[in-house]
C-alpha cells in the first residue's frame, strides 16, 4: 500500500470582491494559505490528504464555501463554525500591469477564534497531520494569547514529527505594532522545516537589504529547506547544504499577480511531497505562479491548470 501524506494548511478564507475594467464587481473567495490549498488538493490529487484549518460562520457564503472545498477535493474535517459570525471580507483592484492592491473588511471573522480552548478538539486532529502549512496572515489574525498557543501546539507537533512549513506572508495593515509582528515571525521561523517566503516581505518584517542577507538571517534559524521568492527574478534557495539560484522563465502576459505566491508554494509543496527535488520543485512551483498570473483572481479554473506532474 502506497503512503499517502496529510497537510494541514491553517488559515482563513473571506469572500473576494473584485473591480472589474467597466466599474462592476464580481464575487468568489479567496485567502493566501485557501488558495495553497486548492491548488495543493488539485496537484496532488488521492495522493495527499489536503485539510484547509480554519473556523466558517453560519451565514450562506460560509456554507457556500464548505461546499466548494469539497468539491476541490480538500477534507473539511478540520472546518469549524462559529454561531453569530461571519467570513471576512476583501475588495481587489489590479492596475495596467497586473499589480494589486486589497482592502480589508474581516473583523468579525470567524477565523480569528481558531486559537480559541472551544477548538482544541479540531486543531488536536490538524497537529496529527504530517506536514503543517501557515503564513504570516495567519499569525496576524490571531491575538497574543492565540499566537502563543498556536507556536506551542506547533512545537508539540514538531516534535512528534511533523513538518512545518511557513511562508512569512506580511500585509503591514494587519499588524499595529511592526516590533510585534518582527517577534513572531522570528518565533515562528525557530519552528520551521520549510521556509517558503518572498524577499519583499522579509524586507518589509526584518530590514533585509538584500535576498542573501536574509537567506543567511533563515539559515541562522536552522532551517534545512529556504526557498526565497523574487517575483519573475530568480528564486534563492537553500536545500541539501548548499545555495542555489533557480531561473524563472519571464512571462510577458500578465492580467493579475493575485496568489502567485501561494500557488507557487503549492506547486513546490506537492512536487516535493512527490519525492522532486528541491531545485525542480522550484521550477514546478514557479510554472504554475505563471499560469495563475495570465488570469484574473486568486484561484484560476481548473480547466485552466497546467500538467506539472
Amino acid at each position: 500500500m502506497s503512503y499517502h501524506p496529510s497537510i494541514a494548511l491553517i488559515g482563513e478564507c473571506m469572500i473576494e470582491l473584485r473591480e472589474t475594467h467597466r466599474g462592476g464587481l464580481t464575487r468568489s473567495y479567496g485567502g493566501d494559505v485557501l488558495n495553497t490549498s486548492i491548488y495543493l488538493s488539485r496537484l496532488m490529487g488521492e495522493d495527499a490528504k489536503v485539510r484547509f484549518t480554519t473556523l466558517l460562520g453560519e451565514d450562506p457564503f460560509s456554507a457556500e464555501m464548505a461546499v466548494a472545498w469539497e468539491r476541490e477535493g480538500i477534507d473539511c474535517d478540520t472546518v469549524g463554525r462559529v454561531t453569530e459570525r461571519n467570513v471576512g471580507l476583501y475588495f481587489i483592484r489590479t492596475d495596467k500591469t497586473g499589480e494589486r492592491s486589497f482592502h480589508y473588511w474581516r473583523g468579525q471573522s470567524a477565523a480569528r477564534e481558531i486559537m480559541d480552548s472551544d477548538w482544541t478538539s479540531l486543531r488536536a486532529q490538524a497537529m496529527g497531520s504530517d506536514w503543517i502549512y501557515l503564513s504570516g496572515i495567519t499569525l496576524a489574525i490571531l491575538d497574543d494569547t492565540g499566537r502563543k498557543r498556536l507556536l506551542s501546539e506547533l512545537a508539540i507537533a514538531r516534535e512528534c514529527g511533523a513538518h512545518i512549513a511557513f511562508d512569512g506572508n506580511f500585509r503591514s495593515a494587519l499588524w499595529t505594532n511592526p516590533l510585534a509582528a518582527t517577534t513572531w515571525h522570528e518565533q515562528t521561523w525557530n519552528l520551521c522545516s520549510l521556509a517558503l517566503t518572498g524577499v519583499e516581505d522579509e524586507a518589509a518584517v526584518f530590514g533585509d537589504t538584500t535576498p542573501e542577507a536574509s537567506l543567511d538571517r533563515l539559515r541562522d534559524h536552522g532551517i534545512a529547506e529556504i526557498v526565497i521568492k523574487r517575483g519573475q527574478q530568480s528564486i534563492l534557495m537553500h536545500a541539501d547544504d548548499k545555495n542555489q539560484s533557480i531561473k524563472v522563465m519571464p512571462v510577458g502576459n500578465v492580467v493579475d499577480t493575485t496568489a502567485a505566491g501561494d500557488a507557487f508554494n503549492a506547486g513546490y509543496l506537492a512536487a516535493r511531497l512527490k519525492d522532486h527535488s528541491s531545485a525542480d520543485s522550484a521550477r514546478i512551483g514557479a510554472a504554475l505562479a505563471a499560469e495563475v498570473i495570465q488570469h484574473t483572481g486568486a484561484v484560476i479554473p481548473n480547466v485552466h491548470m497546467p500538467t506539472l506532474f
